[in-house]
């Protein structure tokens, strides 16, 4: 049997099946017992599940329709029947028409529902990070979030939608991804760091309830898209009301802290750093102290070496002698000109012998 329809099962066409909504209704409002009411909705449902996901054929539905009307005369007789009947009818002549645009090569096009076209979204985000994509990638995946902002209205854990958004792992997976991405694509683009500031603060509005590690992630990720952006002050508050929310997360103490050491362009301010972390350590309950302590013992490192360095680099100023123990080519002179040794005094080192 030849179909007239090419198309394999893909999506829920919603609107097809939502030509059978008025046969179903006319069923309920049969009032049949339950045994004489699941026969009839046991061949209705066959039928919706042949046009749910196309991918059907109109010689299987006509038979079900067939199968269902003769249910219908031997149950509960024709006059009883007649409001279901008329339904099965116009069912009927929506299908006709279907199924003449499916002969022709152009059947209606699926009305995607807007979580449909937000897994499309998402999905195509990931496609592109696999393709080293990145910006891209983000401004897929913040067309999704546009369109879950619809369907989670109004915002608040006080809605039901919310609430079952935050008990799917894959979705609260990719919301973690997409802020993630969005500070990748800030380091080429400064304007993600503006979208991951925004994206942040409407996440934990939409999702004020959630649980204090993935919470704190978009705490964090204001401070940090701010920092990045220049906007020293807003990053302070915003790294002050993460630590008051969060006042025993050792992590909330560590993401203010990095930007005075580790943040690349910035200026060193150990002290501010290491003040910061001192006051996590503070806290009887700090969680992650183990963290907090491996940082501060990396920043005191650091510190060392930088007072090295500059006792080192004042020696060989006033001396002019180089140091015990030989550069590598590429390391800066020993004698504080800035330049690499190899441009600078290997060649007289090597001919002294040293």
């Amino acid at each position: 049997m030849e179909r007239a329809e090419a198309d394999q099962p893909s999506r829920y066409d919603r609107a097809r099946v939502d030509t059978l909504e008025p046969v179903r209704q006319a069923i309920e409002q049969l009032g049949l017992p339950f045994v004489q009411l699941r026969r009839l909705t046991g061949i209705l449902n066959a039928l919706t599940m042949q046009v749910e996901f196309r991918g059907d054929s109109p010689e299987v539905n006509q038979l079900l329709l067939d199968a269902l009307r003769t249910a219908l005369h031997h149950q509960v007789g024709e006059q009883r029947a007649c409001a279901v009947l008329q339904a099965i009818t116009v069912f009927e002549q929506a299908e006709s028409v279907y199924w003449e645009q499916a002969r022709t090569g152009s059947p209606p096009p699926i009305k995607l529902s807007a979580k449909d076209r937000m897994g499309d979204l998402i999905q195509e985000g990931y496609r592109l990070l696999e393709a080293r994509q990145e910006a891209q990638a983000c401004d897929r995946w913040l067309e999704a979030w546009e369109i879950l902002k619809e369907m989670v209205q109004p915002a608040g854990a006080e809605n039901p939608a919310a609430g079952s958004l935050l008990r799917d792992p894959l979705l609260l997976n990719w919301a973690q991804d997409l802020e993630t991405e969005l500070h990748n694509a800030g380091l080429d683009d400064a304007v993600y760091h503006e979208h991951r500031v925004r994206y942040a603060r409407e996440f934990l509005t939409m999702f004020p309830a959630l649980e204090a590690d993935f919470g704190l992630n978009f705490w964090r990720a204001q401070g940090e898209a701010l920092w990045h952006l220049g906007r020293r002050d807003e990053a302070e508050a915003t790294y002050a009301a993460t630590v008051e929310r969060f006042p025993d997360e050792g992590w909330a103490y560590i993401a203010w802290a990095d930007p005075y050491w580790l943040h690349h362009g910035s200026p060193k301010e150990y002290a501010r750093a290491e003040a910061i972390m001192k006051r996590a350590l503070q806290r009887p309950r700090l969680r992650d102290r183990d963290d907090v302590m491996d940082r501060l013992a990396r920043l005191s490192d650091e510190q060392d070496d930088q007072a090295r360095r500059a006792k080192s680099q004042r020696r060989r100023r006033s001396t002019g002698v180089p140091p015990t123990g030989k550069p590598g080519r590429n390391d800066p002179c020993w004698c504080g000109s800035g330049k690499k040794y190899k441009k600078c005094h290997l060649a007289q080192d090597e001919a002294q012998g040293r």
